[in-house]
């Protein structure tokens, strides 16, 4: 296994080993308002890269979730201080070869896995720097009546019904919901933030529509695919949070699949990857236009 392929087989292990301990609460492995962004193009992080950014920023106690490679902070003045260990985030390095039908010029074939260092803001010494980063909010706070515009600017169909629980018919294409007046105020959160949770669960699901990205079973065992889609759903949910500065919380059935996903992303990080992936294009799909 590569050395890229070995840290990520850690962080999913780390990830399966937290969940297990929190007992599934991402909440309390997740730095809320925490959105990991690159200090030379500020860019954010996305997929896989956002979370374990997220969670170095939280395990560590980072001032601001910002980062760069040695030669980017070096490029704004700033110099990565002796001793710091920097983090490893992942890229795809596309493969080429020449076209079979003009040799000429070179097509992709392919991609190869690969990674990079970072470090935080706070490993890097800005004394003869210029650059100021902006003073880190947690995000907008979006209003609820935002969140439901853009709810409904998805077109998803959207039905509400006591008793019935909460889910997503891929075959009729519409998300049942709950009464909001169904849900209680917890400990961990209140009743309107266990909603937006629950819908953008929901939501991501729906991105697996086949007029949408039509996303397939990814494994020939059903209960296996079943607990990949939720993890999906799940983290879709992480991120469609992050992006309305809601936190994701608990659902009813979680436990259902817990311990499916602990095994899963102890024996395999692709699980972690791949969902992670589907996830970020879920979210994509429906914020390009936000």
């Amino acid at each position: 296994m590569s050395k890229t392929k070995d840290f990520l087989n850690d962080f999913s292990k780390t990830l399966a080993s937290k969940l297990e301990s929190t007992k599934g609460k991402w909440e309390d492995i997740f730095k809320r308002g925490s959105m990991p962004i690159n200090a030379s193009t500020n860019n954010r992080y996305r997929g896989i890269n956002w979370l374990m950014l997220n969670y170095e920023t939280e395990k560590k106690e980072y001032s601001k979730p910002i980062f760069s490679s040695y030669k980017q902070w070096a490029s704004l003045k700033g110099q990565v201080k002796k001793g710091s260990k920097g983090t490893k985030i992942i890229f795809y390095k596309p493969l080429t070869q020449p076209s079979k039908i003009d040799p000429t010029k070179l097509v992709q074939a392919g991609c190869i896995l690969n990674s990079s260092t970072v470090f935080n803001i706070d490993q890097v010494d800005l004394s003869e720097s210029k650059y100021k980063p902006e003073e880190f909010k947690a995000g907008k706070q979006y209003s609820i009546d935002q969140i439901d515009n853009f709810v409904k600017a998805t077109k998803v169909e959207i039905k509400n019904s006591s008793g019935n629980g909460c889910y997503y018919n891929k075959t009729k294409d519409f998300i049942n919901m709950e009464l909001k007046t169904n849900f209680k105020d917890t400990k961990e959160s209140d009743a309107t933030i266990h909603y937006y949770s629950t819908l953008f669960h929901e939501l991501t699901h729906s991105t697996g529509h086949g007029n949408r990205l039509d996303r397939k079973n990814k494994f020939d065992d059903n209960k296996k695919s079943y607990a990949y889609e939720e993890l999906v759903a799940e983290i879709g949910s992480i991120f469609f949070g992050y992006e309305f500065n809601i936190t994701k919380t608990i659902r009813d059935n979680h436990a259902k699949y817990l311990n499916s996903w602990i095994k899963a992303l102890k024996n395999d990080y692709t699980f972690l990857t791949g969902a992670t992936a589907q996830a970020q294009k879920a979210v994509d799909y429906f914020v390009s236009t936000k």
